[in-house]
């Protein structure tokens, strides 16, 4: 089955070879707010798990989020296919322990320092479509993604170059290794499915993960604040619905490394929160660092 950059450059000739550039601008654009808003409500999340728990926040944020596109997308839903949902349940279950590792780890560390030990997802991704999927990256995208792991490398340490790793951060580390897998997931099974009805999927059983482990993270003592429920809504529409239908409907057409390169920016976004807004303070060499991220987007887009 052709591409839809594919069948229109056939259809239209020469116009639409030259429109390819445009629209491939704007689906990165779109990526690009996608790390704006996850860096910014890294402050948000932070707050509403204190009023809650990182369960109870999960199961309602996706919850509404699930609501929402079932609501917008309820006829797409009655076509799904067995393979969709094997996709979908697979997909959710590596997203669901993303987030359960970096909501959990949250209480435990910084909001600048969560943004840049989650970007460690940069590097992890073209490993893993090379290890997994055979897929070789490009040489100005090593190129990029060697900077980024430099920048990224930079912005853990301190004035003194010295690290330290606390419980929060290792459970960090372990969403950005769940956040790799589930980009390639995407690239493996964005071809030939509804990726709106794998949307729903993967927020739904998120959802539902976070829901049954409520009682082994011993967070059903007292119901939540209503503040909880506004934030809790809010950002299952925003944070939730919104950035994962655009991560999986626009990254088919930018590729997994080239998209990856680009959620390089998050932490950058994170970083900005925390020091504006929270009071984080970043050492000289996560300065340097955040220049290197930004390096390597530009070498991987050039390429």
């Amino acid at each position: 089955m052709l591409s839809e950059e594919q069948a229109m450059v056939q259809g239209n000739g020469e116009s639409a070879q030259q429109a390819l550039p445009t629209r491939r601008l704007r689906y990165e654009a779109l990526l690009a707010l996608n790390t704006m808003i996850w860096g910014i409500t890294f402050l948000v999340v932070k707050y509403a798990v204190r009023l809650s728990g990182p369960f109870t926040y999960l199961s309602v944020c996706y919850a509404a989020g699930s609501l929402v596109l079932i609501v917008i997308y309820r006829r797409r839903l009655v076509h799904i296919t067995r393979a969709e949902l094997r996709a979908g349940l697979l997909l959710g279950l590596v997203l669901f322990a993303g987030y359960a590792f970096q909501t959990t780890g949250l209480q435990f560390t910084t909001v600048s320092k969560a943004g840049f030990i989650t970007g460690l997802y940069v590097p992890l991704v073209p490993i893993f479509f090379f290890v997994f999927m055979r897929q070789r990256p490009a040489l100005a995208a090593i190129i990029g993604v060697l900077f980024s792991f430099a920048g990224l490398f930079l912005l853990s340490v301190n004035n003194q170059f010295s690290f330290s790793i606390s419980i929060g951060e290792a459970l960090i580390f372990g969403a950005a290794v769940a956040f790799a897998a589930h980009i390639v997931l995407i690239g493996k099974f964005s071809h030939g499915s509804d990726m709106t009805n794998l949307a729903i999927i993967q927020l739904s059983l998120t959802s539902l993960l976070s829901l049954a482990m409520l009682p082994f993270a011993h967070e059903l003592h007292s119901a939540p604040p209503a503040q909880f429920w506004l934030i809790a809504a809010l950002m299952g529409v925003f944070d939730i619905a919104y950035t994962i239908l655009v991560m999986n409907r626009v990254q088919q057409h930018v590729g997994g490394i080239r998209a990856t390169l680009i959620y390089a920016m998050e932490p950058l976004w994170a970083a900005l929160a925390g020091v504006v807004l929270a009071g984080d303070v970043l050492s000289v060499p996560a300065w340097i660092g955040c220049g290197c991220i930004l390096a390597g987007m530009i070498v991987g887009r050039l390429g």
